[in-house]
């Protein structure tokens, strides 16, 4: 395949996989099931918060702030780019079409380690950003946690895909 036609594939798999981020936000339920309990029970195993169920969300109690995760902490546009980063890298480097079968379950996996990490960092930086910043401080600062998470997970991929590139 010439390198403008994997591109263009490329392109058009990335693509798609965008757009399926609207479908997977409009599915609270498949939301919490396969994105928010697996991440909210990494985030407490790895803040060392119990993950309880709280109604159809997920709590990691604290002392002085709980983190409830809901739907719209479940990460599906993330999965949904990782997925198109993933697929995007595999055609560049010019692997087989059979690789591509591997893309959502490994965009999958590290959307769940990268969003426990996002949980369980927003859950410290929360605590701290209501203790040392006002009001109409603490959602940005929340986000800012996420955007940095999120972008350092994609950065790290790509690192480690150069790294293993000959």
């Amino acid at each position: 395949m010439n390198p403008r036609a994997r591109l263009l594939l490329g392109l058009l798999l990335a693509s798609a996989m965008m757009a399926a981020g609207g479908a997977l936000s409009a599915n609270p339920a498949f939301q919490r099931l396969v994105f928010c309990a697996p991440a909210a029970h990494l985030a407490g195993l790895v803040s060392g918060a119990p993950c309880l169920r709280d109604g159809d969300d997920y709590r990691l109690p604290g002392s002085d702030l709980d983190l409830v995760v809901v739907p719209a902490c479940a990460a599906t546009d993330y999965f949904c780019l990782m997925a198109g980063f993933l697929s995007l890298l595999l055609i560049w480097r010019r692997c087989r079409l059979v690789f591509q079968l591997l893309v959502l379950p490994a965009a999958w996996v590290l959307t769940i380690i990268i969003n426990a990490l996002r949980l369980a960092a927003c859950w410290q930086t929360d605590r701290l950003a209501q203790v040392l910043l006002p009001s109409s401080l603490w959602s940005a600062t929340h986000m800012a946690v996420g955007v940095v998470t999120f972008l350092t997970g994609l950065t790290l991929v790509f690192y480690v895909y150069q790294r293993r590139t000959p």
